[in-house]
C-alpha cells in the first residue's frame, strides 16, 4: 500500500494530505478510529470522517474511491 499512498499523496497534492499510522505500535488510535482491517484507508475533512475502505485496494479502485469523495 506504500507506493500507493504515495502515488496519492503526489496525484492528489493540492486536495489531499496522506498520512500513515501503524497500528501495532498505536492501540488507542487504532481503536478510537475502530480499525477492524488492515490496511484501512480513511478520509477525513474538516476533522470529520467522510469515508472509509478497509482491505487492499489496487489503484484503479483507490483512484476511484478519492475522485467520488475529494
Amino acid at each position: 500500500m506504500a507506493p500507493l499512498m504515495d502515488w496519492a499523496s503526489e496525484t492528489y497534492a493540492d486536495r489531499l494530505l496522506v498520512g500513515k499510522l501503524e497500528v501495532d505500535g498505536n492501540p488507542i488510535t487504532r481503536d478510537g478510529f475502530k480499525v477492524q482491517g488492515i490496511p484501512t484507508l480513511i478520509l477525513f475533512r474538516n476533522g470529520q470522517e467522510i469515508a472509509r475502505h478497509e482491505g487492499a485496494i489496487a489503484r484503479p479502485q483507490l483512484q476511484a474511491f478519492l475522485d467520488a469523495h475529494l
